[in-house]
């Protein structure tokens, strides 16, 4: 059992639990340090980003302690209650080094996986322990070897870990097998490998700084180290400033929803962009950055919004797709969808604000309108069939399914793009295409029940939501209610989610099957979905669909504050209970989360 706190503005909640906890901070450059009571994974540990995602630190802990009794969120440091000792874990923004304090001098012990992040190998890894003045320097340096690559003893990198402190040391130096349950629950092999107990400290405070440069990490640690309180302050202001309460949100809802915040904003690498998730999805994925867009706007990073929001319209394919990922060859048929929804949403939340001016010039709103005109353009050309728009497999947000042909949500995108085009150029085409599109979607999806999810394939999913978000006029709100009222009773999980598929199918999977994705598209309740599927219900029908937007509300709201990475939105949860899997800090749950509570809790 342990205490869970989150702490913000004199505001703090606290609750027991009995479910596997985590905590994870990050530097807002792409780095982060993440540590379990126990179901351990080899995604926990001290990751530094550099081009590459690199683990350095496997665990920290007090020698011989036992798990941890509390944990308290202070959202710009967190706190571990082990006995009676109290650890204090903070990480600086746009530095790449963790400050580990304890409450007393006692021994702790720090144990090293450096390596890439994905990279599995088990050869070739080489540890050198020195001491320079008051400091300790470890260098990793990674070589192939015959064993398992096609060359031998051919250096590929050398990483340092500086650890500036004030105390006594010892070096271990030992291999050790560490098991991963967390791992092995989810079918992500390897489920147990070597690492390196490096050290002991003795000390009540230390710096590790991590450069590729060891003199830069030198001179990082002794900056970090004689500055430390001073950044802590600054960052206690910076998440005083960016989370403020709200009259019209109260208690677990209005702390969760501070979480979301945070996570969001904690995943924003260097203010260029968000990763998809941690603790493994650290890229800019073009979709998930897209759908998370609107939260950012809602809270008012306008500027990153706006950066990113440019930088997905440049990138418009030959074929008016767009790439998953920069530089990736596959693409997302719904990626352009999105970014143009976003692209509405940021003009009209600026106008409503009466701010259009100070953030976008005309010449930019134009640029806005070509890009959207040039994607719909080569959709057209390449993908419109008879009207509808045909996409690939595998190139829906359910990917690990086929789904190629004429799916719903993509019709309702391509009919969002040509209704905001006709408001943008006033161009009666984009108002025909429109009509031309709507009849034909309703005439060959629509069976006056509910919408198929493809043409030709009524199998029930909640991609009718994604539709009905993208494009409310394609049904009266009569036939949306009767939609409704019919897939709920197939998707429905009584906890508070959605499935992915119809619980009656013969693909519908109840438990999360991890990286074997069975499951995945075929039964898993992801929260992004959950979540958007609260606000279309409120919008369309509050009253009616009361019940679901509250189990909603609560599910998501019990899962951030008190399940999986305390704070973090997880990626998705089995049908058959709440439970956070999948990735712990998932960008779009956070971001759909904030979008759902601004609807249902301060829109007025």
């Amino acid at each position: 059992m342990v205490n869970i706190v989150h702490s913000l503005n004199n505001h703090e909640i606290e609750k027991k639990s009995n479910k596997d906890k985590r905590f994870l901070i990050t530097n807002r450059k792409g780095g982060y340090f993440c540590l379990a009571n126990e179901n351990k994974s080899r995604y926990d540990g001290l990751f530094f980003f550099d081009e590459k995602m690199y683990k350095i630190i496997e665990s920290l802990h007090i020698v011989g302690s036992a798990k941890a009794g509390k944990i308290i969120n202070k959202f710009y440091e967190i706190k571990r209650e082990c006995g009676s000792a109290t650890e204090t874990f903070f990480m600086p923004h746009y530095y790449d080094s963790l400050v580990y304090e304890i409450t007393n001098p006692i021994p702790i012990e720090v144990v090293f996986d450096a390596r890439e992040s994905y990279d599995q190998r088990q050869w070739g890894r080489f540890y050198s322990i020195w001491q320079e003045g008051d400091k300790i320097i470890v260098k990793f340096v990674k070589k192939t070897d015959a064993r398992e690559d096609y060359s031998d003893a051919k250096e590929e990198y050398s990483l340092f870990l500086v650890l500036k402190f004030e105390g006594m040391f010892k070096k271990v130096e030992e291999w050790e097998k560490r098991h991963y349950e967390f791992d092995k629950k989810r079918n992500s092999m390897p489920y147990e490998r070597y690492v390196f107990s490096a050290l002991t400290l003795k000390t009540d405070r230390v710096v590790f700084s991590f450069s590729k440069n060891k003199e830069k990490a030198k001179k990082e640690a002794d900056y970090i180290f004689r500055n430390s309180k001073r950044l802590r302050k600054k960052q206690k202001r910076y998440y005083g400033s960016l989370l403020k309460s709200k009259e019209t949100i109260k208690n677990d809802i209005l702390m969760a929803y501070s979480c979301a915040l945070s996570s969001l904003d904690s995943l924003v690498v260097n203010d260029k962009g968000i990763f998809a998730g941690l603790p493994w999805f650290f890229q800019f994925w073009t979709r998930d950055e897209a759908i998370s867009l609107k939260a950012l706007i809602l809270y008012g990073n306008f500027s990153l919004a706006k950066n990113i929001l440019f930088r997905h319209l440049k990138s418009v394919l030959h074929d008016g797709k767009l790439p998953i990922k920069p530089d990736s060859l596959s693409k997302s048929a719904d990626s352009a969808g999105w970014v143009s929804k976003r692209a509405k949403d940021f003009v009209y939340i600026l106008k409503k604000k009466k701010i259009l001016k100070n953030n976008l010039t005309k010449k930019e709103i134009k640029k806005i309108e070509e890009r959207i005109e040039h994607s719909l353009d080569f959709m057209i050309k390449y993908h419109t069939r008879e009207h509808l728009v045909f996409n690939n497999a595998k190139e829906t947000w359910m990917d690990s399914i086929a789904r190629e042909g004429f799916r719903i949500e993509i019709q309702a995108m391509q009919l969002s793009m040509y209704k905001l085009m006709h408001e943008l150029t006033n161009n009666r085409i984009y108002q025909e295409l429109e009509s031309d599109l709507k009849k034909e979607v309703r005439k060959k999806f629509w069976n006056k029940k509910y919408l198929a999810d493809g043409l030709d394939d009524f199998t029930i999913r909640p991609n009718i939501f994604i539709a009905a978000y993208m494009y409310p006029k394609l049904l009266a709100k009569k036939e949306w209610v009767a939609c409704f009222d019919n897939i709920l009773k197939h998707l429905w999980n009584s906890w508070g989610g959605i499935s992915t598929v119809d619980k009656k199918s013969e693909f519908f999977v109840s438990e999360h099957t991890g990286e074997n994705n069975e499951s995945y598209h075929n039964g898993d309740s992801w929260f992004w979905i959950n979540n958007l599927a609260a606000i279309t219900l409120y919008k369309l029908d509050k009253k009616r669909y009361k019940k679901y937007i509250d189990k909603i509300v609560e599910a998501s709201t019990k899962e951030i504050l008190w399940q999986g990475a305390i704070g973090h939105h997880a990626e998705l949860s089995s049908s058959k209970e709440l439970i956070s899997e999948g990735c712990l800090a998932q960008a779009w749950s956070a971001a759909m989360y904030i979008e759902m509570i601004n609807e249902i809790f301060l829109k007025r």
